[in-house]
């Protein structure tokens, strides 16, 4: 397990509480209808797999599945991106279809099999063209922390607190530049002091929401408050920054 650096420590005791794990409304607009706990199948987990492409060799997919009904997505397009997307959102199950909703293109839909979860459209019908577009399920192989990758979202600084909220996500995580994350330093990333300091030139005042695209790493923290420990996103780059987020 990796070790954070005094100046992330610093910035945990003066940060303000995360809030709490977002709560999926039984009926909220666009979901699909809703089934009892006890009736769901064990659909949360970490899924990976190469899925067909188009104009690539493959896309390599890594999802993880949350009990908290959020989901993060990680996909790499082979010999075409060399920085996998990313996308946060939540996770609803009706009708024997898992339906991943965030910002973007529109929800993916994924119906549960023995090997995992396959990719099918909303009726939950597969593919025709005979395709593997199955993600296995990895009980043993789910990685501590997720690597790289590039995400759209808003970027908040006030009183000492630094928050990312992804498009598509419901709540905010605490974050940091990707130099307080020790074993990322040597890789050129940003550090809090720089990465604040981008924000104040960009916004008209501390508090405004910044909406950037960047690269950035997830993994868990030391509680902000209290004893346990808390996840965070680390910032390494801004790549650039966006018009509000994808509806």
């Amino acid at each position: 397990m990796r070790t954070l650096s005094p100046c992330l420590l610093l910035l945990l005791v003066t940060a303000c509480d995360r809030p709490s794990a977002p709560t999926v409304p039984q009926h909220a607009p666009g979901a699909v209808e809703q089934v009892a706990a006890t009736e769901l199948p064990a659909i949360s987990g970490y899924y990976e797999d190469t899925l067909p492409c188009a104009d690539c060799p493959g896309i390599v997919t890594q999802l993880w599945v949350r009990s908290d009904s959020t989901y993060i997505l990680r996909q790499h397009y082979i010999d075409r991106e060399p920085l996998p997307f990313g996308s946060i959102g939540q996770w609803h199950y009706g009708n024997d279809v898992l339906r991943l909703e965030g910002s973007g293109d529109g929800p993916d839909f994924f119906r549960p099999t023995s090997e995992g979860l396959l990719l099918v459209n909303e009726q939950g019908e597969a593919s025709s063209t005979g395709l593997d577009n199955t993600l296995d399920r990895n009980a043993d192989e789910s990685p501590d922390e997720i690597p790289r990758m590039r995400i759209t979202g808003t970027f908040t600084y006030f009183a000492d607190a630094m928050n990312f909220r992804p498009c598509g996500a419901r709540s905010s995580w605490p974050c940091a530049g990707g130099e307080e994350w020790t074993d990322e330093g040597e890789r050129g990333s940003l550090n809090s002091r720089e990465l604040e300091r981008h924000y104040l030139r960009s916004v008209a005042q501390g508090g405004d929401p910044w909406t950037i695209e960047v690269e950035c790493t997830m993994a868990m923290g030391p509680a902000m408050e209290g004893d346990g420990a808390d996840e965070y996103i680390f910032i390494h780059r801004v790549l650039g920054e966006v018009q509000g987020c994808p509806q």
